[in-house]
């Protein structure tokens, strides 16, 4: 059983458990609880490991943020109301209508099922033996583009089923942009 102490990072208090182990190295991950969790050989004092957290503390602020962030989300979703979850299935039905045409082409069948669930992995799923593409609810309220990208990704896996360079090849003969669109929706750029 660890000991669980509150330390200062950054202007933020944060409980963080220490946890003693066999190991070689200072290791700290973050819960989704918003707490961290931190474990240390027999041999590190406390002090040298919260003086290592407090060394990286721009990385655990921004993680810790994330955190928060998605936590903030999830609430969002469990209040979220139906016609939302409808209207992103409208606008994936008729993005996939506008693309179909370009993978019809190439010898894709039109997906047998679109199915729209509360999927926290992912974005989109295509299990393309069976026909079926799947989406997050967490795309509700995102701007079109960004839809489109999922869609287009998750129609390009019919023709490549991994994510080699020829997949990102036909992702990027639709959506040339794709790139920019990805880092977006994964919030790793800001909005042009």
């Amino acid at each position: 059983m660890g000991t669980s102490r509150i330390i200062d990072i950054g202007g933020r208090a944060v409980i963080i458990e220490f946890d003693r182990k066999r190991i070689k190295n200072i290791n700290v991950r973050v819960r989704r609880d918003g707490t961290l969790y931190c474990s240390m050989p027999y041999w590190v004092s406390f002090a040298e490991a919260e003086k290592f957290i407090q060394s990286k503390s721009k990385f655990f602020i921004k993680a810790l943020d994330e955190v928060s962030q998605r936590h903030e989300e999830d609430e969002d979703l469990k209040y979220m109301d139906k016609e939302a979850v409808e209207r992103l299935k409208d606008l994936i039905l008729e993005l996939i209508d506008l693309h179909m045409p370009y993978f019809a082409a190439r010898g894709v069948k039109r997906p047998s099922k679109v199915v729209i669930g509360n999927y926290r992995s992912f974005w989109g799923e295509c299990m393309n033996k069976r026909g079926i593409v799947k989406f997050s609810t967490r795309l509700a309220g995102k701007e079109r583009e960004l839809v489109e990208y999922v869609v287009v990704h998750e129609l390009s896996h019919f023709l490549v089923p991994n994510h080699s360079q020829s997949f990102w090849d036909v992702v990027a003969g639709v959506l040339p942009d794709y790139k920019v669109r990805r880092k977006i929706l994964n919030g790793k750029a800001v909005k042009r």
